[in-house]
């Protein structure tokens, strides 16, 4: 795959001094269980979920270290496949925090077209845990994000919060409350959920059971994106979930469903994912995203009342009861 030969423009990204990069540097132990106080009784989970944490810290302090944006790229394209999203988004956050905390011209408008084709979700999921880091460069980051897509940020935040605070998370610490951003903030909170219950369904349950019912369908959404996205989820846990979820189903398919159009936009669909499009969508990944780029294609051109993320996300999760020519019902 040639990755950097497909992103344009490259950019220099100006100095950002080594003792800069040695304060904000993530040492890949940050997302091992035994740090984050996770617990898993599936050590395969375990290993596949500290990979992608793992995974994200690499491309976040390889933007650090960079001194050109096509650096980033090489990074991200010498990875494996099933990771390269993780490391993409790890690489928003950094390209961001490097620009906050430095004198150079901003960097993240350019890395943020250079990813467009194939990791634009990841991008913009990685901007939005920079404003966890630098919430006084909010209005920056926000400004080259795509208007539909920039409510993924709010997604990146909530999963920032709920992966790095999650004893707090109950509490409703730093939550936010004002307008659809609340609501994104969930998403990523459900998709830190799995993480946190170390990939098993129960524990995911009982920590949504436990937070107000209001915020129960975008937490769902947020934990079938995690597990189609970065699993692993057997037929089972995935059968199981949709029955936790209950009223939320439709959600929690949704989520699966992003997490497809999210794969397939990077042009590799791993098995877990595929096998989470047949449990939930009883059809493959490839044709779930195709219904996830068309349902973004019938947006209106501005938002209205209600975002157009959110009437895509209520399209593709109608759909979910409501199989498209091509799926097959169960």
């Amino acid at each position: 795959m040639t990755l950097v030969r497909a992103f344009t423009p490259t950019a220099k990204l100006g100095q950002f001094s080594a003792s800069l990069r040695r304060l904000f540097h993530l040492s890949p132990r940050q997302a091992e269980f035994s740090t984050r106080g996770f617990t898993a009784k599936n050590s395969n989970k375990r290993q596949a979920l500290e990979a992608a944490g793992q995974a994200f810290i690499g491309g976040y302090n390889s933007a650090l270290a960079a001194t050109d944006l096509s650096d980033i790229l090489e990074h991200i394209a010498g990875a494996a496949p099933t990771l390269r999203g993780f490391h993409s988004e790890g690489a928003a956050m950094g390209v961001a925090i490097a620009d906050a905390m430095s004198l150079r011209h901003p960097q993240l408008p350019a890395y943020i077209a250079a990813t467009e084709r194939d990791f634009t979700y990841l991008a913009h999921v990685g901007a939005g845990w920079a404003l966890a880091r630098t919430p006084w460069r909010r209005a920056a980051i926000l400004a080259p994000l795509d208007p539909v897509h920039r409510w993924l940020a709010y997604d990146g935040l909530g999963f920032h919060d709920a992966y790095f605070s999650q004893p707090r998370i109950a509490t409703g610490w730093r939550r936010i409350t004002d307008g659809y951003a609340a609501r994104a903030y969930d998403q990523g909170i459900g998709r830190a959920i799995w993480f946190v219950a170390g990939g098993d369904v129960e524990p995911a349950a009982r920590i949504i059971a436990a937070l107000p019912p209001p915020r129960h369908s975008d937490l769902w959404s947020g934990v079938g994106l995690a597990m189609a996205y970065a699993g692993p989820a057997s037929d089972g846990d995935l059968r199981a979930a949709l029955t936790a979820a209950g009223a939320h189903a439709a959600a929690f398919a949704q989520g699966v469903a992003f997490a497809c159009e999210a794969r397939a936009r990077a042009q590799f669909i791993p098995a877990n994912t595929d096998n989470a499009a047949h449990a939930v969508w009883h059809s493959d990944a490839g044709v779930v995203a195709r219904l996830v780029r068309d349902r973004r294609g019938r947006l209106p051109e501005t938002d209205g009342a209600v975002p157009r993320y959110e009437m895509w996300r209520r399209d593709v999760a109608n759909a979910s009861q409501q199989p498209a020519p091509g799926m097959r019902t169960a």
